[in-house]
């Protein structure tokens, strides 16, 4: 008789690799060979651990760090696997299996990361004659076990160890309860009428899915975020309200779907892990090895865009409302009118567009014909290749080179036992240490056609999947040494950047024609929809700002928290947020706090800004490539090397500015957002436009200035003068706080400038006291032009004759985008706080004495 199988012929038969690939056996798994798989891999992970603290001989990086990144590995391999089970097919003989692996998983590498042996094992390797991959590798390992706790005491690393125990089980269970609300939540509807507008597709949909759960009618199932996308098209005021309210009402009824216990009790011991740490909240934490360095610099790039963002909701719901005789506006509503002003106003009608949106045609001659232009990689279906659901589709991915890079697989379509949303993940990362090719995988929740019909894509779906496809070339093009940096394994608020970047090819001229073809006839898309698709996706911006903002202010709040706080009315919580922040009630969150999944589930707790973050580096990169000619080859392949490829390998912003020569600053992102257009003016007699204001002398010098320092110029110029930072701050639609004001004092005779922040009075005994002078006296008009070249009102921070003596508010650092006059009253430009500073050589201070 045979005896009974080891925790390791589990394993093994768990990972038995499919071909060249260490794909896991989908068919093998089973709520007990995932337990077993579970313990072989931390079993492992410990008794590899005890012979690095057991080790007689000195330290060194290979027998230290790398072998414990060797011991980690099947602990890794076995959560990606788990995550893509739990989020793309978790049945439900299979939920206590998978939060039972996670309990373990994360109880052993708590254990592992709180030992202070190993910690001191680790600390004490020399770091003298590594290599600077290796020596990243050591000094992000030791900062990994610091970030875990291991400095702090034995009692406080007990109580870390509770509380990360205790974190865990409640993420588990807010991601169940969620599942359970959403699939409850699903909006039944019994008669047709109630679908209009809807395509024949998506109502097949809604019948097959009510169908699939025995019932009679139409089931519409809820995608993750608010705003449903049936929510444009459908005819039917109550059918939208319907929707809009089961889809806010998840997590917050009562019963075993209500979330709102598991969000009090993970914010508080977020908020309570933090002070033990040394932080003074979460969020403080989260963000502090982070790209953004900071909570405050997270939190100033999201509230400086919300009033813009407010202004141009403003007018695209007046816009509306006028265009469609609305005297008032309901919630649900929103996203209807402004989809039906694009259909009216460009022409664009979601049911027509959609034909030429194949699903199949998209991926194979746009998605992968974008990469093979850009990146020479081919893809081919891969044959043999097993998933974990019949919806699975596998492609092996070739490079230049005729070598294989990599897999990808494929799940397209929504499913009761998938979460919501769209995602991709590396179920195998690419390292040299276990010379493992990259297995990734893209998730989607299209509405599945019937048989023989196609899958058509909405525009939003359509930029989903190239979105997700950045991600998918992030995690195939990772050439790291180390599983635990490889691919996608970098800073929150920098991974979206590729995924963003990738979004451009969608509508590119040299990527849509080969895409964009009619379903039926085969027809290229006319030219006229082109253009309309383009035109319209501006209209609407304001909208999609704003329901952002409000998600990722929502985040950071929660995550501001000290300890010792615990919300238990989270829904009152939320409402004084979005109230204080000044967030329209129209416009309700893309994610409200009980499905907020991103923070609560997915790693993403304080940095939802991120998303915003990476679109400065996105826009900027994608204009550069537009000025490299497109899909240019030879760009694509030295942008992949120098920075899809190293992954967390290297820093990402030491990466991005030696390979651009610069820092990317913010004009591409309020370009490609609109937020900082000037406005067509009017005249008040006639009504007509008036003629676009010219650009004075002083604009072109500091022009020339800004580009001889790289930075691209994005001078503009108004019909009316702004001489106050009140009324710059109203024209540009920041905070007066944003405005950078160029002020010249007179120090003896002699010119001084400070640049102090608009919602400031300098302190003129202070400053002279802190830069050395008797006295300081605003200079008069005749000093101000003699030391400038520019006018009271006008002064820019550069474009002198000669070099003035700069002071800079150390208060404008709270701002990601300042706005400084560029030589004229008229004209102003946006910069950062970094590049002010070094474009004037200023010294940084504080301009009011209880700031010093």
């Amino acid at each position: 008789m045979s005896s009974e199988p080891t925790a390791i012929d589990v394993w093994e038969a768990l990972l038995d690799p499919q071909g060249d690939f260490s794909l896991p056996d989908f068919s093998a798994v089973t709520p007990d060979t995932l337990s077993t798989a579970a313990r072989a891999a931390t079993d492992f992970a410990l008794a590899e651990v005890e012979h690095i603290v057991t080790d007689d001989a000195d330290p060194t990086f290979v027998t230290t760090t790398v072998r414990f990144e060797s011991a980690t590995v099947p602990m890794a391999r076995l959560a990606a696997l788990v995550r893509t089970i739990e989020s793309n097919h978790l049945t439900p003989e299979l939920t206590d299996a998978v939060a039972e692996v996670w309990v373990r998983l994360s109880a052993t590498r708590t254990e592992m990361l709180l030992g202070v042996d190993l910690f001191h094992r680790i600390e004490q390797v020399p770091v003298t004659d590594l290599n600077p991959e290796d020596k990243r590798h050591q000094e992000l390992t030791v900062e990994n076990f610091v970030r875990a706790g291991a400095r702090l005491g034995e009692e406080d690393r007990a109580h870390m160890a509770t509380i990360e125990a205790e974190l865990t089980a409640l993420s588990t269970s807010f991601s169940r309860a969620l599942g359970t609300d959403t699939r409850e939540l699903a909006v039944h509807l019994g008669e047709a009428d109630e679908l209009k507008g809807l395509s024949e597709d998506q109502i097949a949909a809604a019948a097959s899915r009510a169908g699939e759960r025995d019932e009679s009618g139409y089931l519409l199932g809820l995608n993750n975020f608010t705003q449903q996308l049936v929510l444009g098209p459908l005819e039917s005021a109550a059918t939208r309200e319907h929707v809009l309210r089961n889809s806010m009402a998840r997590g917050a009824r009562g019963g075993d779907g209500d979330t709102r216990a598991q969000v009090s009790d993970i914010t508080a011991l977020r908020a309570l892990q933090a002070k033990l740490l040394g932080y003074p909240s979460y969020s403080s934490y989260a963000i502090d090895n982070q790209t953004a360095g900071g909570p405050d610099a997270a939190a100033d790039i999201v509230s400086s865009l919300i009033a813009p963002a407010n202004a141009q909701l403003a007018a695209e719901l007046d816009t509306v409302r006028d265009r469609y005789g609305l005297d008032e506006i309901a919630p649900s509503d929103v996203m209807h009118y402004l989809a039906k002003y694009r259909q009216d106003e460009f022409g664009i009608n979601p049911d027509e567009v959609a034909q030429y949106f194949e699903f199949d045609t998209v991926l194979t001659d746009g998605v992968f014909f974008a990469a093979t232009g850009l990146y020479g990689i081919t893809f081919a279906p891969a044959e043999g290749v097993v998933g974990w659901h019949d919806d699975v589709r596998a492609y092996e991915v070739t490079d230049v080179d005729g070598r294989t890079l990599g897999l990808i697989l494929i799940d397209p379509y929504a499913r009761d036992t998938k979460r919501g949303g769209a995602w991709m993940d590396q179920l195998v990362p690419a390292s040299r240490l276990t010379g493992d090719l990259p297995v990734v995988t893209l998730s989607l929740n299209l509405a599945k056609p019937g048989p023989g019909r196609p899958t058509l894509l909405s525009p939003t779906e359509l930029t989903t999947l190239f979105h997700e496809f950045g991600h998918v070339l992030h995690g195939l093009f990772a050439n790291s040494t180390y599983p635990s940096t490889a691919g996608t394994s970098v800073p929150r608020d920098y991974v979206e950047f590729p995924s963003q970047f990738n979004e451009m090819w969608r509508f590119h001229p040299q990527v849509l024609p080969h895409y964009a073809k009619h379903v039926e006839t085969g027809e290229p898309m006319p030219e006229s929809m082109v253009s309309s698709l383009i035109a319209g996706e501006d209209f609407g911006q304001g909208f999609s700002t704003i329901e952002y903002l409000a998600a990722a202010m929502l985040d950071l709040s929660w995550h501001s928290l000290e300890a010792g706080e615990h919300i238990t009315d989270v829904l009152s919580f939320e409402s004084e947020v979005l109230d204080a922040s000044g967030f329209s009630p129209l416009v309700p969150p893309r994610y409200r706090t009980t499905y907020f999944g991103h923070i609560f589930a997915s790693g993403y707790a304080a940095g939802y800004y991120s998303y915003l973050y990476s679109e400065v580096i996105a826009a900027w990169v994608s204009e550069w490539f537009e000025s490299q000619g497109g899909l240019n080859r030879e760009a694509g392949e030295a942008f992949r090397e120098a920075i899809l490829a190293p992954g967390y390998s290297v820093d990402p912003m030491t990466a991005i500015e030696k390979f651009f020569g610069v820092r990317p600053d913010v004009a591409p992102l309020l370009r490609r957002r609109g937020l900082a257009e000037p406005v067509e003016e009017t005249s008040p007699e006639t009504g007509d436009p008036t003629p676009a204001p010219k650009h004075h002398a002083n604009n072109t010098r500091i022009a020339e200035i800004l580009t001889d320092n790289g930075i691209e110029p994005q001078i503009t110029v108004f019909s009316e003068a702004t001489p106050t930072a009140a009324s710059a701050a109203e024209k540009v639609g920041v905070d007066v706080g944003a405005i950078a004001n160029s002020l010249v004092f007179s120090a003896g005779g002699d010119p001084v400038l400070i640049m102090t922040s608009g919602a400031h009075r300098v302190d003129t005994d202070h400053v002279a006291s802190l830069i050395g002078v008797d006295s300081l006296d605003r200079a008069d008009k005749d000093l101000v032009r003699a030391a400038t070249g520019q006018v009271i009102g006008g002064v820019a921070p550069i474009g002198h004759p000669a070099p003035i003596p700069t002071f800079i508010d150390t208060a404008l650092r709270d701002f990601p985008v300042l706005w400084a006059a560029a030589g004229t009253p008229q004209s102003m430009m946006p910069l950062t706080y970094d590049q002010l500073v070094t474009l004037t050589g200023g010294k940084e201070i504080a301009v009011v004495a209880d700031e010093s």
